[in-house]
C-alpha cells in the first residue's frame, strides 16, 4: 500500500491517513504491514517513526510522526502541553440547535469498544469537550418503494428525506471516541458511525477526517501547519447526498439502475477507499467493491490489472441469469477506467449445478473490451497469471492478500506444507521469502499445472515432485506415515466439497482436517488454519480447533489471528469478518 506524504524533514513526518488503516498494529507480532506506522516507515525507507497522536481506523487525516527518535521528546511535549492544535470536519445527521458550540460532557469506558457519556459526578468519569461550528447544512430528498410491476429486487423500504450538515470541530480534550460519543449525545451522530450512530442509517465510510493540525516543530519549535484535503464525499454536500440514502436503503444493485447519478457515486466512493492499494506499484490485485458495505449490495468488483471480474450475487436461481444492466458495465467503465470487464452470476451452491449450468453463469467473454485470455497481474511484486473467464475462479483470492504476504514472511529456511493449494499463491509466496521446501497439494491437476506457470512467471523453476494431485485427507495420512514434516502447514480448504470417497463441510468437520494436518506438523512447528464459512462464528471456530488439537494430544497456542483485508474488504455494521484465520503454535 501507499499512503500520501504531506510533510517530511529529518525530525518530522506528516501523513493523509486514508480510512480504513488503523494508526498502528494491534498484534505486534503479525508480520504484515497493513498499518499507518509501518507502511509509511517502509515507503519512506526509515528505521524509525515514533508515534505520538493515533487516528481510529476508519478516520481519515492528518497524522504526525517523529521521524528519528531524537525528535521525540520535542514531539511528545507538543501533544503533552495541547500546543497541538487540531480541526476536524464530520459528515452529520441532522443539525445542532446551535450553529456553533462546546459540548462539555464526561466519557467512560462502557462495553466493548464503546464510550458513553456520564455525569460530572461519575468517579471514573473522564472530562471531555469538544468545540464544533456548522459549515453548511442540506436536506436530502427520499424515496419510497419501487414502482408496480418493477423487478423485486429493486423494492427496499421507504427512505425519508433526511439532513445532512458538515461540521468543523476542535476537540480540546483527547479522549478516546471523543468527537463521535459527543456528536452523537447532542443528536448529530457521524454518517456511517457502526457504534455511535442509527443502525437504520449505515453509510459506506465513517465520515469523520482530522484536515488540519498545527503545532510547534520538535526541534525549531517554531509553529507549523498541515492540512489534508477534504474527502470528496464531503465536498459533495450540496447534491444532497443521494448515494447515502440508496447505501442505506437496502436495494440490489439492479434497483439502483434508477439512480444513475447516485450509483456512480458509490461506485466513485468504493474507488476512493482503495486508493492506497491503487497508489502501490508492487499490487494490482484487490477488491475494489465489496457488496453493502460499499452500498452496493449484490456485487463485488475484483481488480486483476486492467480488468474488472463483476460477480453479481441474485437469489432468485434464475438460470440462465439476467444479464448485468448494460448501465452497470458503462457506469464502471467510466469510473474506473477499466480496459475489460468479466462478470459472474454467483449461485448459492455452486457445487451442485451441472457444467451446462455454470457454463451459463460464466461466460468467458468480457461484457466490456477485448477478450485477453491470460494475463498477469501483481501482488506484492509477485507475478500471477490471471485467467478471468475461467469458471468461477480467476486464479488468485484477493481476501488472502495480506495472509500471502505473512507466509512470505514466515517461510524464510522452512519446509511448507501447502494444503488444498489451488494455483500455488501461498506456494508462491513462502519460495519468494526463501522457504527450503515447498509441497503443494490439491485435488485439481488443471489448478496444480498453473500453479507450476505462476512458479515460472516469479523465476522459480517448478519441481513436479512438489506438486501432488490427489485428496488432501488421503495425503496427510500418508505424509504422517512417511514421517514426513513440516515447519508450516496451511490449510486452505472450501467451505464444501464433495470427492468420490468424502464430503467435507468446514463447519463440521474442520476439527478433522486440523488433526490430521498437525501430525505432519515439526515440533515447534506451526499450522495456518484458514476458513471462509461466513456462517461459523469465530470464537467456534477457534475453540473447535484448540479442543480438536488438545483430544488428539498436539495442544496448542494461538500465536496470531487474522482476517479479510479491511481496506478493500470492509465488513458491514454489526457484522464480523467471514474469514477466520489461526496461526497455531504446536509444541
Amino acid at each position: 500500500m501507499h499512503i500520501p506524504i504531506l510533510y517530511q524533514d529529518p525530525d518530522l513526518l506528516v501523513i493523509d491517513k486514508p480510512a480504513g488503516i488503523p494508526t498502528h498494529a494491534s498484534d505486534p507480532a503479525d508480520p504484515y504491514p497493513s498499518d499507518a506506522l509501518r507502511i509509511v516507515q517502509a515507503q519512506a525507507g526509515l528505521g524509525y517513526l515514533g508515534m505520538h497522536q493515533r487516528l481510529d481506523a476508519d478516520t481519515s487525516g492528518v497524522l504526525a510522526f517523529a521521524a528519528r527518535r531524537e525528535a521525540n521528546r520535542g514531539l511528545a511535549a507538543a501533544f503533552e502541553a495541547h500546543a497541538a492544535r487540531k480541526v476536524y470536519v464530520a459528515l452529520v445527521h441532522g443539525t445542532p440547535r446551535q450553529a456553533e458550540g462546546l459540548i462539555d460532557a464526561a466519557i467512560v469506558r462502557d462495553r466493548g469498544e464503546r464510550y458513553r457519556v456520564t455525569s460530572p459526578n461519575d468517579p471514573h468519569g473522564l472530562a471531555a469537550q469538544t468545540r464544533y461550528r456548522v459549515l453548511s447544512t442540506v436536506r436530502s430528498e427520499g424515496f419510497g418503494r419501487a414502482e408496480a410491476g418493477a423487478p423485486r429486487v429493486a423494492a427496499a423500504r421507504t427512505m425519508p428525506s433526511a439532513t445532512y450538515s458538515l461540521l468543523e470541530i476542535s476537540p480540546e480534550t483527547g479522549r478516546s471516541h471523543q468527537i463521535r460519543l459527543h456528536l452523537a449525545h447532542i443528536g448529530c451522530p457521524v454518517v456511517g458511525d457502526p457504534l455511535y450512530g442509527p443502525a437504520d442509517r449505515p453509510a459506506p465510510r465513517l465520515c469523520l477526517h482530522a484536515q488540519r493540525l498545527t503545532l510547534p516543530h520538535p526541534t525549531t519549535h517554531e509553529p507549523i501547519t498541515f492540512t489534508a484535503p477534504t474527502p470528496a464525499l464531503f465536498e459533495r454536500l450540496t447534491t444532497g447526498l443521494p448515494e447515502l440514502a440508496l447505501a442505506a436503503s437496502g436495494v440490489h444493485v439492479r434497483g439502483l439502475m434508477r439512480f444513475p447519478d447516485a450509483l456512480r457515486a458509490l461506485l466513485r466512493l468504493a474507488v476512493e477507499r482503495r486508493t492506497p492499494l491503487r497508489a502501490d506499484p508492487g499490487t494490482s490485485i484487490y477488491r475494489l467493491v465489496n457488496g453493502a458495505a460499499d452500498g452496493l449490495l449484490g456485487l463485488t468488483v475484483d481488480r486483476f490489472g486492467e480488468a474488472l471480474v463483476v460477480s453479481l450475487y441474485d437469489d432468485d436461481g434464475r438460470l440462465p441469469p439476467q444479464p448485468i444492466p448494460p448501465a452497470l458495465v458503462a457506469a464502471l467503465a467510466e469510473v474506473t477506467g477499466a480496459q475489460r470487464i468479466y462478470v459472474k452470476y454467483r449461485p448459492k451452491q455452486a457445487s451442485r449445478l451441472s457444467d451446462d449450468q455454470m457454463a451459463l453463469l460464466t461466460p468467458p467473454q468480457p461484457v466490456y473490451g477485448p477478450d485477453q485470455g491470460e494475463f498477469v497481474a501483481h501482488e506484492g511484486g509477485l507475478t500471477y497469471l490471471i485467467r478471468p473467464g475461467d469458471g468461477l475462479s480467476s486464479g488468485l483470492f484477493s481476501d488472502m492478500r495480506e495472509s500471502r504476504g505473512r507466509v512470505r514472511a514466515w517461510a524464510e529456511g522452512r519446509r511448507v506444507l501447502n494444503c488444498f493449494a489451488y494455483t500455488c499463491g501461498f506456494g508462491v509466496a513462502a519460495m519468494a521469502g526463501g522457504a527450503q521446501r515447498v509441497l503443494n497439494l490439491d485435488l485439481a491437476k488443471v489448478a496444480l499445472a498453473w500453479g507450476q506457470d505462476n512458479y515460472r512467471a516469479n523465476g522459480f523453476e517448478p519441481d513436479a515432485h512438489d506438486f501432488v494431485f490427489g485428496d488432501v485427507f488421503d495425503w496427510l495420512v500418508r505424509l504422517a506415515r512417511r514421517d514426513d514434516r513440516f515447519d508450516l502447514v496451511i490449510l486452505d480448504p472450501p467451505g464444501f466439497s464433495r470427492t468420490k470417497s468424502r464430503k467435507f463441510a468446514a463447519a463440521q468437520d474442520y476439527g478433522e482436517l486440523a488433526v490430521l494436518a498437525a501430525r505432519c506438523v515439526a515440533p515447534g512447528g506451526r499450522l495456518l488454519a484458514c476458513c471462509n464459512v461466513a456462517e461459523l462464528p469465530w470464537r467456534s471456530f477457534r475453540d473447535r480447533l484448540l479442543s480438536s488439537l488438545a483430544d488428539a494430544g498436539r495442544p496448542a497456542k494461538v500465536g496470531g489471528v487474522y482476517h479479510e483485508p479491511a481496506i478493500d474488504f470492509p465488513a458491514p455494521p454489526a457484522q464480523e469478518p467471514y474469514l477466520k484465520m489461526v496461526l497455531l503454535d504446536l509444541a
